[in-house]
């Protein structure tokens, strides 16, 4: 058996996390000794649930994991409303933890009460998530930590919220957390046949008789660690100028000399001038919605006059750009490495 706020706690330890990001309130009063109770999660508190979120947001970024964040709900939760929605447009794994009143005192008046019976905290967050949930009972506790974590990291990934009932806090949990992270750790999926094509059209442009004209237009798909090594392997390999989208800045070093800068809003002529290349060959899009300020105000599709390969798991923003020569389902990373793989000759 362990207090619901222990089992939390050992929990995120379990799935990799060593910080945890709060502001104290007394809607999570449980919390506290437990924090003080262990020592694997150095605990961050902010002066505001805004910041706090944000620091969340960028720990999961930074760390390639995902990032936590704990405060009261009702009006510490509304705080962090802005921030989580920046973590949902950009697909960021975020796990929003918020304390709410014991069920006895649900609808009663109870200071800061924002259960089902009053403001319904999980209705607040339900546009702004993957998932919002209401946990009352310690009990269910060990199920909807796990099946918020699997709906939070699977693609694509996004924030998800639980409003965690003082009776949760303080009960008992007769359960062995399992983790869940290592089901998603090296989880890439790609649709082999639309790859394949993609590739056969790639290696077309690379290997023909004259000089290649590919550009390549990096977007967040890119932005972790793993899949900027290989973008950056697979550019010097092949000579093939990159350019980013603003959410990719840091995907491809722009001192280095096949960096074409960011393209889009706020980007370089440098790019500009090689996406609206009249010769331009082919243009790989790697993990880009292809909003707004990726595609300079949505000209991208009608000024470039050169095929296209668009790779994205958002089946959403893929379809809505549908009218790319080669869509691809599936994960930048995976696609990479497949075509580093064929490319070179091998099979992968």
């Amino acid at each position: 058996m362990a207090k619901g706020t222990d089992f939390i706690l050992a929990a995120l330890a379990a799935e990799g996390l060593d910080h945890l990001f709060m502001v104290p309130g007394g809607l999570i009063d449980p919390l506290l000794p437990a924090i003080g109770r262990q020592t694997a999660l150095t605990p961050i508190v902010a002066a505001h649930e805004g910041g706090a979120a944000y620091m969340a947001d960028g720990y999961a970024r930074a760390s390639g994991r995902f990032g936590a964040v704990v405060g009261i709900g009702g009006p510490g939760l509304a705080n962090m409303a802005t921030a989580v929605a920046a973590a949902r447009t950009d697909s960021s794994p975020v796990l929003v933890l918020s304390g709410e009143v014991a069920r006895v005192m649900e609808g009663l008046g109870a200071f800061q009460d924002a259960s089902q019976a009053t403001l319904d905290d999980t209705a607040l967050m339900r546009p702004l998530t993957r998932l919002s949930a209401t946990v009352t009972d310690a009990a269910g506790l060990n199920h909807w930590l796990r099946h918020g974590l699997t709906t939070m990291l699977a693609r694509p990934r996004g924030p998800v919220h639980l409003s965690l009932s003082r009776d949760v806090l303080t009960g008992d949990v007769d359960a062995a957390y399992a983790p869940v992270s290592p089901f998603f750790a090296d989880v890439a999926p790609l649709s082999l046949p639309q790859a394949e094509a993609a590739l056969a059209t790639l290696t077309s442009a690379l290997t023909g008789d004259r000089a290649p004209r590919v550009v390549i237009l990096a977007g967040a798909g890119v932005a972790d660690t793993a899949s900027a090594a290989l973008l950056k392997a697979i550019a010097e390999r092949w000579a093939i100028p990159v350019a980013t989208t603003l959410r990719a800045k840091d995907a491809f070093p722009e001192d280095h000399p096949l960096s074409l800068g960011v393209f889009g809003y706020a980007g370089t002529r440098h790019a500009t001038a090689a996406v609206f290349a009249e010769n331009l060959d082919l243009l790989l899009v790697l993990g880009s919605g292809l909003n707004e300020r990726d595609t300079m105000h949505w000209t991208l599709r009608a000024r470039t006059k050169a095929a296209a390969i668009h790779v994205n798991t958002d089946m959403d923003e893929l379809t809505a750009h549908c009218e790319a020569t080669h869509a691809v389902p599936g994960s930048a990373r995976a696609f990479l490495t497949l075509m580093a793989a064929r490319l070179d000759g091998g099979a992968a």
